[in-house]
Parts: C-alpha cells; structure tokens; sequence
C-alpha cells in the first residue's frame, strides 16, 4: 500500500523531479543520454510525438482520422457524444505518449507536467479554436488526491496556462467518490460511474467565458461529458460561451503507419 509522503518530503520530491525536468540526463521514455536542449526526451521521440500531433483526427471527438479524410466525415462521432464545442489533442493514445502519461499519472513523476504541456501548446496553436479564457482541470475526488498526492490534470493546466498566460482554475467539485474509469468494462459502466459526480463550485460565474477542460486522456469522453455538463447545468445567463477540451491523448482503434508516425 503506497502511503501519501509528507509534506516535507513531497516538498522535497518535486524540488527533484523539477531539477531532473530543466536539466535532464537521459531521455524519458527510451533511456538514452541526452542534452538540456533535448527537454527531457530523445530527438526520435520529439519526432514521433510531432508527426502524432500533425495527424489529422476529428474536431468533436479526438478520433483519429485517414490520411485521406481531414475535414471529412468521423465514424467515431457517433459513439461519443462529448458535450463539447471541440477538443483538441496532442495525439492518440499509443507510444510513446501513452507510457509518458502512464509515468506521470501512475509513477508520481510531476515533472513531465512541464515536459507535456508544451505539447499542449501546441496542439492549441496549430487549430483554429477560437479563444481560450479559462482553463478548467477535471478534478480528483479529494480522497483521491489525497492518495495520489497530486492531480495530474491540474498540473498539466497550470504549466499549460502559464504558457498561454490563461488563468487555469479548479471551477469544478467532485462531490462524490466514484469507480477508477480504468476499472469499468464497459462504455455504459464509465458513463454511469461518473454521471452527476461534478458540480460547479459555489460562486463561480462562468457567463459568456470561453471554457476549456484540461485531462490527460478522453478513453470513452465519460468523464469529459459529466465535467461539460456541470458546466452547463447553470441557469441561461450564467453559461459559457462554449466548452471545449484539451487533452494529451484520445483512445480509439485507429493506429497511425509506424513507418509514418517516426518521420
């Protein structure tokens, strides 16, 4: 049972993992030395990364898209009715992102947060969103974070806003415990588990803003969908002025060609 460190000691852990993320020595995922220039991952991995990001997928959904089908039709839309305006992703859910999302997530290594929102950042800029007001981290259940001792969607949010110079907040409460997603079999269990499970915070005004949740990763758009509708769940003139996502990574069935994703 891995217990909640101190907070001294959790002090002490991120000053590291913070020292380990400005001057790296060997690259995140595959092990390799590199320099401080690199920021943490080899020049492959940078490029495998970029071409996910170039990929065409869909606007509404986060689906990967053929080569052949940018701005065409998406067969995913139908099966994920996300409540958004649009989401935009940094890539699918495969290598080499998906291990970096594992590490940060699971393994409690805070200091990918300011590796990936970069990425974040990027994805943002290369589309077409429209503003971006206010970011908006889907937040843990307080006894969750307490056991994680982090929310890994909030440290992505606010490296993310000090580079978009947004103002990223925790607007939204999980009132109620729920199921880890990971655990559910089925995309009905997921919708079920977390439906209802955010309000709004008390005194929040979100009227006529431009809102963007921030998660690490939309599998089924469950979590996302409850999170849009508490922000939609306010009376007509308190309501934003849209709801959009980003996110690192969205899971579907579609792999992007190897021999095109390491260009």
């Amino acid at each position: 049972m891995i217990k909640k460190p101190s907070s001294s000691s959790t002090g002490d852990h991120q000053a590291l993992q913070c020292l380990a993320a400005l001057f790296p020595t060997t690259c995140w995922v595959s092990g390799r030395p590199i320099t401080a220039a690199d920021q943490g991952l080899a020049p492959d991995i940078r490029a495998q990364l970029r071409a996910n990001l170039l990929w065409p997928y869909c606007r509404r959904c986060g689906g990967t898209l053929g080569p052949l089908a940018a701005g065409g039709s998406c067969q995913h839309c139908p099966q994920r009715q996300l409540g958004l305006d649009c989401l935009i992703r940094v890539g699918p859910f495969h290598e080499p992102l998906s291990r970096l999302i594992h590490s940060l997530k699971f393994a409690r290594h805070w200091a990918l947060a300011p590796i990936l929102a970069p990425w974040m950042a990027e994805a943002l800029r290369q589309t077409d969103t429209g503003p971006v007001e206010q970011l908006v981290p889907v937040p843990l259940h307080w006894f969750r974070q307490w056991w994680r001792g982090f929310n890994q969607s909030f440290e992505l949010g606010a490296e993310l806003g000090r580079l978009l110079n947004v103002p990223c907040a925790e607007l939204l409460r999980r009132k109620r415990a729920t199921g880890a997603q990971t655990a559910m079999a089925s995309v009905t269990a997921r919708a079920n588990n977390v439906r209802g499970a955010f309000e709004l915070r008390r005194g929040v005004n979100v009227a006529g803003l431009h809102l963007w949740l921030v998660d690490d990763v939309c599998t089924t758009g469950a979590t996302l969908r409850a999170a849009a509708s508490a922000l939609r769940n306010v009376p007509a003139s308190m309501r934003p002025a849209s709801i959009n996502a980003i996110v690192l990574a969205v899971a579907d069935s579609t792999v992007i060609p190897a021999a095109i994703a390491t260009i």
